[in-house]
């Protein structure tokens, strides 16, 4: 027969095991990360050596550089989705992203990002204003914002880099959500390419 000290010590054990158990447990939901396609440009096979290379450098303003998918409620609070991520911090996704799409162009003899230290004739700077969901008012609709700003230097001159797009959202659902930064994101993309043919003279 079990004594008492016994007893207390078999106690005390299951209760512990069963703490531990309902600490292991949770009610939040599982981490999703999402990821996003870049827009590709079907462009003129225009290979040769005299092509120029280009470095591409996003940043983020404050608050954004991070891998939430963020909105931005009422108030100007800036919040984030629960348990829904980009599978970067939004330079960092934007960065290749948008490198994806000008390489694709075939305008550029190479298309490297700015994290690296190798040198190129063109330099394409941006910084990342908005990229985020904004809640709607109570007598609107919510939207996905992207907007970028920064220079591009080419023939050694800079010349203004400034892209906005923004897209409705009739469902909030987190895939549409999605799906609505990558329809703007790709409009984004769009007037990047035109604004650095309009300023460089890429064709």
């Amino acid at each position: 027969m079990l004594g008492s000290k016994q007893l207390s010590i078999i106690l005390m054990s299951f209760f512990g095991i069963a703490a531990c158990a309902g600490f292991l447990k949770t009610d939040q939901p599982a981490e999703r990360t999402y990821w996003l396609k870049p827009l590709i440009v079907q462009g003129a096979d225009t290979a040769g050596d005299s092509m120029p290379s280009l470095v591409v450098t996003i940043r983020a303003a404050p608050g954004l550089d991070t891998d939430r998918m963020l909105i931005l409620q009422s108030g100007a609070r800036l919040n984030h989705y629960e348990a829904a991520r980009w599978p970067d911090n939004v330079p960092e996704v934007l960065e290749s992203l948008l490198r994806r799409t000008v390489e694709s162009t075939g305008d550029y003899a190479r298309v490297s990002g700015g994290r690296g230290t190798r040198s190129a004739d063109w330099q394409l700077e941006l910084e990342v204003r908005e990229f985020y969901t904004v809640e709607a008012s109570s007598a609107g609709t919510s939207k996905v914002r992207v907007a970028l700003s920064g220079y591009v230097n080419c023939h050694d001159t800079d010349h203004v880099i400034s892209l906005l797009a923004n897209v409705d959202l009739d469902d909030e659902r987190l895939s549409l959500i999605v799906a609505a930064h990558e329809r703007a994101l790709h409009e984004v993309s769009r007037y990047l390419v035109s604004q650095l043919s309009q300023a460089c003279g890429s064709d």
